[in-house]
């Protein structure tokens, strides 16, 4: 529910709603064609996600991790368990009480992160760079980075 806001005020004009459709149908196909293939290299795109959040060697706690990732503390629990039991991530014992967990990427995870970025960057180059102009693909990682800073206010 938008607070403030009449339904009817803010209802999409049918150009709009068209516009919105399109965008709703490449981002999915899109998303789908890069999870297809990452899933069958063995990774998800959220495990590729989380890895490269944790790329930079910093201990994360598992909320703090969720929020950077967009994903639910239950979501990212369940995967780092995953991503620990098969060496990609340890977990960071530090002197607390064991309700802040905090975990760190292995020298596996780097491994396995730079194999699948090879992977998910030649598909974003081959599916999206190489369909736009150069002047189109910036617009799009400007209309995203406004679109995402407008998210995080």
């Amino acid at each position: 529910m938008v607070v403030g806001h009449e339904e009817s005020d803010r209802t999409l004009t049918a150009s709009e709603r068209e516009v919105w459709r399109t965008f709703v149908s490449g981002g999915w196909g899109l998303l789908a064609a890069i999870n297809s293939t990452m899933s069958a290299r063995g990774m998800s795109q959220a495990d590729l996600r989380v890895l490269e959040t944790l790329q930079d060697s910093r201990e994360r706690s598992i909320s703090e991790l969720a929020a950077q990732v967009h994903m639910t503390v239950s979501t990212v629990s369940r995967q780092i368990s995953r991503l620990v039991d098969e060496g990609s991530v340890e977990r960071v014992h530090r002197g607390t009480d064991g309700r802040h967990r905090f975990v760190r990427i292995t020298d596996h995870g780097r491994e396995t992160l730079t194999e699948h970025v090879l992977v998910r960057d030649d598909l974003i180059r081959r599916l999206v760079i190489e369909q736009l102009t150069p002047d189109e693909f910036a617009m799009l990682g400007h209309v995203f980075g406004k679109i995402g800073a407008n998210l995080s206010r």
